[in-house]
Parts: structure tokens; sequence; C-alpha cells
């Protein structure tokens, strides 16, 4: 059977090098390293933070890209939805630009005890993300899997592919990871102390990007010009 290495790449090999390679910056006690993924000054600034909102911006640009090659206005609303979501956490990660502001204008260190977005609030951050393991589960183990013997269109159109599962396995792997290597005795940068699940975080927005990728632009559309569910290819 042939391998078709640049999806291998894409889907697995490239996001755990990456995040393996920032891992490693991030514990390894050169303080080089640690401040290019992580300054001590704010982890907003540094190279952890900002590629999860390169990735965001990204599927935000699928999207929103995805609202001109649909026909139906049905599926153009949905995709406008999906735009906005991602403006949105888009805003949530940066603060709404809190921390911009303090640092760039007002030139004052970060007020560490200012709650500065919806999903810090109190349990919030728990409730999203033990839902986003449900959806997770659901999108990118479940339905790829059962891709082939479910063929629903609907259901279909929403089913990545099977490479994705490995994206999720490489989710998984960097998240244990994280966790075990100050328990091991690494350095722990102390702009990151108890924050690991932002490399987590950097691998799930990665997978949010090839699924929005996928099922905005490598599809054909769900309908027709004229509303009738069509059948989809990949």
């Amino acid at each position: 059977m042939k391998i078709n290495n640049s999806i291998h790449f894409t889907y697995w090999q490239f996001p755990l090098l990456l995040v393996l390679l920032l891992v490693f910056m991030n514990y390894s006690g050169i303080s080089f390293l640690t401040e290019l993924v992580s300054p001590d000054v704010n982890r907003e600034f540094g190279l952890l933070e900002n590629l999860q909102l390169l990735l965001i911006a990204s599927s935000l640009v699928y999207a929103l890209k995805a609202i001109r090659l649909k026909d139906f206005w049905f599926e153009k609303l949905a995709y406008v939805v999906l735009g906005i979501f991602f403006l949105l956490l888009f805003l949530e990660e940066i603060d709404y630009g809190i921390h911009y502001y303090e640092f760039f204008v007002k030139g004052v260190e970060e007020d560490k005890g200012m709650v500065r977005n919806f999903h810090n609030q109190g349990d919030n951050n728990f409730y999203l993300r033990q839902t986003s393991y449900v959806v997770m589960v659901l999108l990118f183990i479940v339905m790829p899997l059962f891709k082939k013997k479910i063929r629903i269109n609907l259901f279909h159109h929403f089913a990545a592919k099977q490479y994705i599962i490995y994206s999720f396995i490489v989710y998984l792997f960097i998240g244990q990871l994280s966790r075990w290597l100050p328990k091991l005795g690494m350095p722990i940068n102390e702009s990151l102390r108890g924050n690991h699940q932002e490399f987590e975080e950097l691998i799930l927005y990665y997978i949010v990007l090839l699924f929005v990728y996928e099922i905005a632009n490598s599809k054909k559309a769900l309908f027709t010009p004229k509303g009738q569910m069509q059948k989809t290819s990949d």
C-alpha cells in the first residue's frame, strides 16, 4: 500500500515535531529559549500564544472564504456564524487587547488578579474544557471511524479524514508529556507554571484548522444553489 507522506506530515508529523520543540524549549532551563516560548513579562507575547492566534486567524480566514464558495444562503449563513465564533475566540485569546494596552500604552506590568475574558471567569474554563473533550472525541474519533459505514450526506460532509485521528493522538501525547516533564525534574518556566495545557491548545487549534479547511474548502458545497442537499465528496 502506497503511503502519502505529505498527508502524514500534515496531519501528525509536523504538529508533533513543532510542539515537541516548543515543549523542550520551555522546560530546557535555558533563559533565551524559555523567553521565546513564554516570556516573563507576559506569556501572551511568546511563540506559544502567538502561534495559537495564527491558527485561529487562519481558521477564521477559511470560514470567511467559504461564504463566497458556497451557493445556498443557509450554508453561507452557517459560515458567517462560524466566522463570528472564531473572531470571538481570537478576542478571548488576546484578552480583548487589554494586555497590549497595559504594556504598550500604559507601560505597566500585567495585573494577574484581573479577569480579562469569559473563559477564565469562575468555573467556565473547566466546563468549556469538559465540553471540548466530548466534541473532540465525536468529531475527531467517532465520525472519522464511521465515515465509510454511514453514508448519510450530512454525516459524511462533517466527518473528517481518518488521518485526523493521528492528530488527536498527538494532542493526547503532548498533553501528557507537558504534564510529566516538570514532575520528572525538568526546570519550570515560571511564566507558564500551571498552564501546561497551552501546549494542548496549540495542537487543538491546529486540528480545528485542518477540520475547517476540509469541510469549508476541500469538500464541495453541502447544498445546491436551490437548497437541495447533494452528495459530498472528499
